[in-house]
């Protein structure tokens, strides 16, 4: 039986399956985190499909939009060409980077993509998607469930982001979300040569015990070199804030919390989380709920 290897993190990534060799250039961030962390991935290459539940009987559809893996709930493996050429370009892209793969084309034991992407990343540390622009269908609709469903972080990373971690940006306003996501970023934080604390000063009032400081002077009995930086709202969307403030630090990750508040079947996210899928992220982002 292999050894318990307590600082290995499992990532999970979501690859649209293409029909040639070439990935896209946010995937290799999820294999040079893998390797800096001693972990592996396992990559989901499904093809997706997506249509309005308005083209179907109410009662054979429950969420408005549904989002299908065409390999459905089949049994047998079927690879198509897109599959065999993305799966094929992931164990080349592992190989140079030394990591470890699991590439899972075929069987699907959910009938949705989500349903699905839900089931692996229960199973995981870490959910990596790569963005290249601002969170649209049906993407939005992946990062919102596996943010939102699973109790995993989700990772966003844009393209051209470097697998440098030197500076982690932890946004902090000691609330539920928050707290998951600071602990989620354990194996950055331990990577990272310097922590910044964020705090949106004049957003809310915290108690000394709640503050960022405080967390500093926590994190620092844990061997992290961390410090305080006090941000400043003035008339700006939180959002903007923050990761305005990250551009300013030249931080290389922004650890986040996520809210989420339900009212019927709209979905209602708290300003900030709304800012990075609205706006696409700028930097690598870290969020967990």
């Amino acid at each position: 039986m292999p050894a318990w290897r307590s600082e290995a993190v499992e990532i999970l990534i979501q690859v649209p399956p293409k029909g040639s060799a070439r990935l896209a250039p946010e995937v290799a961030y999820a294999f040079d985190l893998a390797a800096l962390f001693k972990g592996r991935v396992t990559a989901l290459v499904y093809e997706v499909d997506v249509f309005s539940a308005e083209e179907e009987d109410e009662e054979e559809v429950e969420e408005d939009v549904v989002v299908v893996a065409k390999t459905g709930a089949a049994p047998v493996e079927r690879v198509t060409a897109a599959q065999a050429a993305t799966r094929d370009a992931l164990r080349r892209l592992a190989e140079a980077k030394g990591v470890e793969l699991e590439v899972i084309t075929g069987r699907n034991y959910a009938f949705t993509i989500l349903e699905t992407l839900a089931d692996y990343a229960r199973l995981s540390d870490i959910v990596f998607l790569g963005i290249d622009s601002p969170l649209g269908f049906p993407y939005r609709q992946l990062a919102e469930y596996a943010l939102f469903e699973t109790g995993r972080p989700v990772l966003l990373a844009p393209p051209g982001a470097q697998p440098r971690i030197d500076r982690v940006a932890i946004a902090w306003d000691a609330t539920r979300a928050a707290t998951r996501a600071l602990h989620a970023a354990t194996p950055f934080m331990q990577h990272a040569k310097e922590v910044v604390v964020v705090s949106v000063s004049d957003d809310k009032d915290f108690r000394s015990e709640q503050s960022g400081v405080e967390l500093c002077r926590r994190l620092a009995h844990r061997g992290v070199t961390a410090r305080f930086h006090s941000a400043v709202r003035g008339g700006r969307d939180i959002g903007a804030a923050i990761v305005e403030t990250c551009t300013e630090l030249d931080a290389d990750l922004l650890v986040m919390g996520a809210q989420r508040h339900s009212r019927l079947r709209e979905i209602i996210f708290g300003s900030a989380t709304r800012a990075i899928f609205d706006e696409g992220p700028r930097l690598p982002v870290l969020l967990a709920n």
